[in-house]
């Protein structure tokens, strides 16, 4: 059965009070950023919990494992750990790398969750190192039972990204949209960049709605793939795949 699901984020994510029960699985990109200590972690997952009684919870991996300086996540955080600042990030085999890891771990066991998204940049490319290093990480997470769901950034083309994700085992996210206009399968062009990806819609812009032609697109894709994950993104996340959700109960 397909799944509808929301890129959580500061700007998306205030205000939210009431129950909305149509969300089957929320990524927290806050975590991206600044996790948060073991007890607000906890208090914040009983929180996104309330408001969507439904959902998986899955956080974002901590900056500091997957994203170096030049990244430009780290003017947008708070917290930040000592040491060299070129021994964070891109997955590196470092006692920095690894006492990032180990500090947001404590954020995670606190939100109770049993997968993790990774958003690799394009210094985690698509070459021998890159891939290494994305399976070192896979393999270690997999032992400490946590799942990874994987959001390449940077040189990756589609096929091969599903192709190394099919490799290792786990789940991958694509954007489904480039400047508004589908990104079709290179096999199926009746859908979303190919049957096995998540589906990352952004909706962005001055009205950063969803076009009809773009529910439509995502209404075939649902259709074809039965078995697809749609992740909405953006300022707009929620009434975005609230409007999806009743697309379909119209074309039902």
């Amino acid at each position: 059965m397909a799944k509808l699901g929301l890129l959580l984020n500061e700007t998306n994510g205030r205000r939210l009070k009431d129950d909305i029960p149509e969300v089957d699985f929320v990524l927290l990109e806050r975590t991206l950023f600044d996790p948060p200590r073991a007890g607000p972690a906890k208090r914040w997952g009983a929180h996104i919990r309330r408001i969507f009684p439904r959902a998986t919870v899955v956080p974002y991996v901590w900056h500091l494992v997957s994203h170096g300086p030049e990244d430009g996540l780290r003017e947008n955080a708070s917290r930040s750990l000592t040491g060299n600042a070129y021994a964070f990030g891109h997955l590196q085999e470092t006692a920095e790398v690894a006492q990032a890891w180990d500090s947001a771990l404590h954020c995670y066991r606190a939100l109770e969750v049993t997968r993790v998204v990774l958003r690799t940049p394009s210094g985690v490319a698509p070459g021998v190192l890159g891939r290494q290093r994305i399976q070192r990480f896979v393999e270690a997470r997999r032992a400490e039972g946590l799942d990874v769901l994987w959001e390449p950034e940077g040189l990756w083309e589609p096929d091969d990204a599903c192709r190394f994700a099919e490799e290792l085992g786990i789940e991958l996210m694509i954007r489904g949209f480039h400047a508004g206009r589908p990104v079709r399968s290179t096999h199926d062009p009746e859908i979303l960049v190919g049957p096995k990806p998540w589906i990352r819609v952004d909706a962005l812009g001055r009205r950063p709605r969803l076009s009809a032609d773009q529910v439509d697109a995502i209404l075939a894709h649902l259709e074809l793939v039965p078995s697809a994950h749609v992740v909405f993104a953006g300022p707009r996340a929620v009434q975005n795949l609230l409007g999806v959700v009743r697309a379909q109960e119209t074309a039902l």
